[in-house]
């Protein structure tokens, strides 16, 4: 009996505590409908006014921190370049008092920089920026115009500069340093150089420059930065291999071309290596432009500055070289299917130039035909509908070439042959376009 009372109890005490939950959920959902009812209540033109002021704000805020610092750097330099153009043409003050009042104005705006980068360090950047240039150029002048430093001392205090420069881009986080830095450190050799014709340690400097670029660029996610050093790199090798280039050069340019080839490769999968993201628009696009200077540059380290011999091969040996960086990433990056089709379209462009330049007159026309075929039949065969358009876009070239430029030197067998066979192709692609069209949309 006692057990069935103490039950009851229990019971009860439950029912009033479920009652006051309930009592307690509809006073918070009263409190909540209040709460939204005040916030509603605010004025439109409140919401409006605030709206007007953050985009004047940040209007303000892109002239006064990211306009107005530059405008300022600019004139500076520009009064200073005149001041001491000034003092320069009436002879007021001596060669060593020049370099010491330049040194000086670079020290002065290190210590600013220094001083202010606590409370303004995008402040205390720019300032810094302007110091190092300053320094920089007034010891390019110190040796180039007045002979104060030996070549040695300068290469050294250039480097010095440049290697700081870099570590102090990491501790700013500011790319735009890192890119000062970048750019006097390709800039030294050209402005100091002795013009001694040393090929290997002058590459062997920008490849040194380009690793240390490449870790950092990987290291604070600074894309600007690789494409600069791919950009210039480059620019540098090919010119030098369209004007200096000698044959008895090639396997310096080779070892060169390829360290440059697998460097900016690697650089740009190192994110898709290391941390396993995906690559971006702008890797991608790096990898292609690095397939298109190694092409250029085996051009001119194999061509003897004799294209019209060995185009053929070379285009033919860079053709399967596409091939097999194509299949690869099929294996290697399954996921990535921008890549795949950049270089698949890259080797096919490969082989059809290499078809031209291999063969000629009826020979390519027909060669460039089972071309086509075949890679119409591997976009059927991988539902992919980029092949197909390449294959039609190839044929329709195969047609131009014959009417334009092979009407007059095929025999009429030939001519014959060539228009049936490509206009009985034009008809069946025609064709399985129209028994297949749902399939094809899909792809």
């Amino acid at each position: 009996m006692n057990d069935e009372q103490a039950i009851k109890e229990l019971q009860k005490q439950i029912d009033m505590l479920s009652s006051e939950m309930a009592d307690h959920r509809q006073r918070l959902f009263a409190l909540q409908q209040e709460l939204n009812r005040l916030q509603n209540k605010k004025p439109a033109t409140a919401s409006s006014t605030t709206e007007g002021s953050s985009q004047n704000f940040r209007f303000e805020n892109f002239i006064g921190l990211r306009v107005i610092h530059f405008v300022g750097i600019i004139l500076l330099v520009i009064g200073l370049s005149i001041g001491v153009k000034y003092v320069i043409d009436r002879q007021l003050i001596s060669e060593v008092m020049r370099i010491s009042l330049a040194y000086a104005a670079g020290i002065i705006l290190y210590l600013l920089s220094w001083r202010s980068k606590k409370n303004y360090q995008l402040f205390s950047a720019i300032l810094f920026s302007g110091a190092m240039a300053s320094l920089y150029f007034t010891t390019y002048a110190a040796f180039v115009y007045y002979g104060f430093f030996s070549f040695a001392v300068t290469f050294l205090l250039m480097v010095g500069l440049t290697v700081y420069t870099a570590f102090e881009s990491i501790r700013y986080n500011r790319q735009e340093i890192a890119v000062l830095g970048m750019v006097g450190a390709y800039g030294i050799p050209f402005l100091i150089s002795a013009n001694n014709g040393r090929v290997d340690l002058f590459f062997s400097y920008i490849i040194l420059i380009n690793a240390g670029v490449v870790v950092l660029s990987f290291k604070k996610k600074w894309k600007i930065m690789d494409w600069l050093a791919l950009l210039i790199s480059w620019i540098l090798f090919i010119s030098w291999g369209s004007f200096r280039y000698e044959a008895r050069d090639v396997w310096t340019g080779f070892i060169l071309m390829a360290i440059f080839y697998l460097l900016f490769t690697i650089n740009a999968f190192a994110y898709r290596l290391v941390r396993s993201e995906p690559l971006s628009a702008g890797d991608i696009q790096q990898v292609m432009i690095n397939n298109i200077a190694l092409y250029l540059s085996c051009l001119l380290v194999f061509g003897y500055g004799e294209f019209g011999i060995h185009l053929a091969a070379i285009t033919g040996c860079v053709a399967a070289c596409m091939v097999l960086f194509a299949s690869l990433s099929y294996f290697l990056f399954a996921s990535e299917k921008v890549l795949q089709q950049s270089l698949a379209i890259q080797a096919v462009v490969l082989i059809v130039m290499f078809i031209g330049f291999y063969w000629n007159g009826f020979f390519v026309t027909i060669l460039w035909v089972a071309f086509s075929i075949v890679l119409f039949g591997w976009g059927i065969f991988k539902h992919r509908s980029w092949p197909r358009l390449a294959a039609i876009l190839l044929m329709i070239v195969t047609l131009g070439k014959l009417v334009i430029f092979d009407s007059s030197k095929f025999t009429p067998i030939q001519k014959i042959t060539a228009y049936l066979i490509i206009g009985a192709l034009l008809l069946v692609l025609s064709f399985f376009y129209q028994k297949n069209r749902t399939t094809i949309l899909k792809d």
